[in-house]
């Protein structure tokens, strides 16, 4: 009232108006502040403590870029104290000039040290730019300064998080409603943290009650929407955020959020629309870039994904999380040293990020760094024991080079604890080489593929996939999914079936995302196709409407969860008939997958239970053989390959990811009952090799009489089985191809058969090739054939020379029987479905 009288009578008061621009400012209106202010520095334009009044009140109104020019006005006319600098790096730190505002602030604690908020507000700053260790000793300063200081606690709580350390952030939140009940924010982030440690229950009542706090806290709406969308609500989920927006149309994450359900439910073309609008509002959003980039990482658009991800880094470089997700692009697209720079620079940031250290094993297995891979797997256990993506790297990894050490206590894990609960992150493939049942490989496979393919198999109705209008034809057309035309084992094993589909019944189109290696064997298959089709460089969602526009019938999956898979295109259904076959022997655990092809020793009689796919049974091997496959006409000395002159030849040409101990311990046991023997193994990394023979050692067997063929062109490798006696096989994961290889030349092969398809297909084999004498049912059944084949030298030889004799008319390498009986299925599976509109079980 007083400085109101004085304006009557001097309307241009300067200290008047500078007075009820601070009392307008203290009661909340900053927007009259700035223009009183404003009026009063008009007659006094030198005046210091109008300036930084005026600038707090831009500040108030979040006008940062005025606030920074009023403050350093302030400072030029001489004024210089703690609070003036606290308050120019809050300008600057809200207009993420991140350097500039830490320096502001560190003068501010120069000159004002025991005022805990200048420790507040550096802590801050510091903890944007990704220097947690000293945003961390910045806010434990404040709290020596006030021990209730409730946003400390708060802030600290909130570093503790973004690091993981979420008991630690617990508990800093629950100091904060042991201050202040009433705390809305911290009940939020408490629950954030409880999501964290997947107690939903807990995280979803405190966001209700962060809401039931301030009706209009926007972030709880937000965490409510996302926490259903990961309960799988999506509908709910989007209305939740509907409401957030509701109440404030500016609300950046609530239109990030929004996109990402949008995304979930497959309306990709809206979830970027709502990114995009994010982007319009504030171009410097980082949510909004990393979003966006991760949809199109979904789409298989990875250049446009780099693109946003390295945008998304320009607005917030000390982001770990930001580098870790830039680094899997990379990673994925082969820049391997550049994705590894990446992981680096996120480690650096934050020590303690796990998946960091779990991606940055991965680039390195891909390198072939394998004794490093290994070491960043266990560095990500260590940091959190439950991550169980890198629990099946690791013990895959271990097994790859032989490292046996405590690995029956990793698979026991696996078992306990990442198959019941891992919610899809150990890799089905990995599992197949691990002592896992048909029942847990089936669990593994149904979460795997719920988290892998969520979003493209809801894009179904969306993207208007309709076969009823489809005239029934005489001629199906059947298109073949593959990474692997180039030189592969699945291509080297395929390609005579392009050659000889009936082509008055059949149309044949391969769909290939492998790389063109310029081989014979690619061109082989392209020469026998009636479409070659190149989607390589298609999101995964563009090659399923290619597939769809040309009117595939039955889509065949030649990779399931092998290396360089993209299920995601048979996700939506692009074909009204899908099949997986050849590539991954098991069940893919997902209802887009109709058929899964195999014969009647693979998946017995019974055993049906344990696929999502409806079986169809060939009646012979499910495996194709190529007759044209070729051996090399020079066959090596046993000098060559550095084996003895005499004594009996063992070998195992499997990957050693396969080799498990008890079978390795059983094989040391076999050259010692057969003397001068040798066992003959895969040169496949050096790690094994020198695990394999300090193993040896460890059994009293020779490091020596371990021997390693390098790897060579398969026509040369195949000749190398002629000096082999009789080739042994791995269990649980037995051999495939190289099961069909050795018998293609001759030699002989001992399998045991479990409960697994990947444990059966040695055995299919060997019954299909004319040769069920080979196959054995236990491990002590299985030492005891090999044993008595390898002492009594006739029954053996009656062996190899009965391949000889059968070779070219058994039904393992009768082709053109196997392609008919093929078509037989699909025509079968065609019928049934034109039928009824259904899928049934095809004999």
């Amino acid at each position: 009232r007083l400085c109101g009288e004085i304006l009557k009578e001097v309307p241009r008061h300067p200290d008047a108006l500078h007075l009820l621009g601070v009392v307008r400012l203290v009661s909340g209106n900053a927007r009259e502040a700035v223009s009183l202010i404003g009026r009063a520095l008009e007659s006094n334009p030198r005046d210091a403590t109008m300036l930084e009044n005026l600038g707090v009140a831009h500040l108030a109104e979040r006008d940062y870029g005025n606030a920074e020019t009023v403050f350093r006005r302030a400072l030029e006319l001489g004024a210089s104290h703690g609070l003036l600098y606290m308050r120019l790096g809050l300008a600057l730190g809200s207009q993420h000039k991140l350097q500039e505002a830490v320096a502001a602030l560190r003068t501010a604690v120069q000159m004002t040290p025991g005022d805990p908020d200048v420790h507040l507000n550096l802590g801050n700053v510091l903890a944007e730019q990704g220097q947690s260790e000293e945003a961390l000793a910045c806010f434990n300063k404040v709290l020596a300064l006030q021990s209730d200081h409730i946003d400390a606690h708060y802030n600290l709580g909130t570093l503790f998080r973004r690091q993981g350390r979420l008991e630690e952030a617990a508990a800093c939140y629950e100091k904060v409603l042991a201050l202040d009940a009433d705390h809305a924010d911290a009940h939020n982030n408490l629950g954030i943290v409880r999501e964290h440690q997947e107690r939903l229950p807990e995280a979803m009542a405190h966001y209700r009650q962060a809401l039931a706090l301030n009706p209009r806290h926007t972030p709880a709406l937000n965490n409510i929407g996302n926490l259903l969308r990961r309960e799988g609500r999506l509908e709910e989920a989007a209305a939740q955020l509907e409401r957030a927006l509701a109440l404030d149309r500016d609300n950046v994450d609530a239109r990030v959020n929004l996109g990402n359900v949008r995304a979930d439910q497959g309306r990709f073309q809206e979830a970027r629309e709502r990114f995009e609008q994010a982007l319009r509002q504030n171009p410097a959003d980082f949510e909004a870039h990393h979003n966006l980039g991760m949809l199109f990482e979904r789409e298989g658009r990875l250049p446009e994904a780099l693109d946003r991800y390295r945008r998304g880094l320009e607005v917030a470089p000390g982001r770990a999380d930001a580098h870790v997700t830039l680094a899997n692009v990379l990673r994925e697209c082969g820049l391997l040293e550049e994705a590894a720079d990446h992981y680096r620079r996120a480690i650096a940031l934050d020590s303690r990020h796990a998946a960091a250290w779990y991606d940055l094993g991965e680039a390195r297995k891909l390198e072939g760094r394998l004794d490093e891979a290994i070491e960043c797997y266990e560095r990500a256990l260590a940091l959190e024991p439950r991550f169980f993506k890198a629990l099946g790297a690791l013990v895959h990894m271990r097994q790859n080079v032989c490292d046996w050490n405590g690995i029956e206590a990793r698979w026991e894990q696996v078992r306990r604890e990442a198959i019941p609960g891992g919610q899809g992150a150990v890799s089905p493939f990995s599992a197949l080489s691990m002592p896992t049942s048909v029942a847990e490989q089936l669990k593994l496979a149904t979460a795997w593929s719920a988290k892998q393919l969520s979003g493209f198999s809801a894009g179904r109705s969306r993207l208007g996939f309709d076969f009823s209008g489809r005239p029934r034809r005489n001629r199906l057309r059947v298109g073949y999914l593959s990474w692997d035309f180039h030189k592969h084992a699945t291509a080297y094993l395929i390609a005579e079936l392009f050659e000889l589909h009936d082509r008055n019944r059949f149309d044949i189109v391969a769909y290939s995302y492998g790389p063109d290696d310029g081989s014979a064997i690619r061109a082989r298959i392209r020469n026998a196709c009636d479409g070659f089709i190149d989607i390589a460089r298609e999101p995964h969602l563009a090659a399923a409407q290619r597939i769809y526009r040309d009117a595939v019938d039955i889509l065949v999956d030649l990779k399931g969860y092998t290396v360089g898979a993209r299920t995601r295109i048979m996700a939506p259904r692009p074909a009204p008939i899908q099949v997986n076959w050849l590539g991954y022997p098991g069940t893919m655990g997902t209802d887009c997958i109709d058929y899964i092809i195999a014969d009647p020793f693979i998946i017995p009689d019974g055993a049906e239970a344990f696929y999502t796919e409806k079986v169809v049974r060939l009646p012979d091997c499910y495996q194709i053989n190529d007759r044209r496959r070729e051996v090399s006409d020079h066959v090596p000395s046993r000098e060559e390959c550095g084996l003895p002159e005499r004594g009996f030849v063992f070998c195992c040409f499997n990957q050693t990811y396969k080799i498990l101990p008890d079978v390795f311990e059983l094989w040391m046991r076999l050259l010692k009952a057969v003397p001068d023997s040798v066992l003959w193994l895969l040169e496949t990394n050096r790690w094994a090799a020198a695990n394999l023979r300090q193993a040896a050692a460890a059994q009293g067997i020779a490091p020596e009489r371990l021997v390693y063929a390098p790897r060579k062109p398969l026509a040369e490798h195949l000749a190398r089985y002629r000096l082999a006696d009789l080739a042994i096989d791995t269990f649980p994961y037995t051999s495939h191809t190289t099961a069909s290889d050795a018998l293609w030349v001759g030699c002989p092969l001992v399998t045991c058969a479990g409960e697994t398809f990947a444990s059966r297909v040695a055995g299919s084999i060997l019954k299909s090739a004319g040769l069920p004498q080979l196959v054995t049912n236990s491990l002590a059944q299985y030492e005891r054939l090999i044993l008595e084949l390898a002492t009594h030298p006739d029954p053996l030889q009656d062996l190899r020379r009965k391949l000889r004799e059968t070779r070219d008319s058994c039904a393992l390498f009768d082709t053109p029987r196997f392609v008919k009986n093929l078509e037989h299925a699909y025509q079968e599976m065609y019928d049934a479905y034109v039928g009824g509109g259904a899928h049934k079980d095809v004999a």
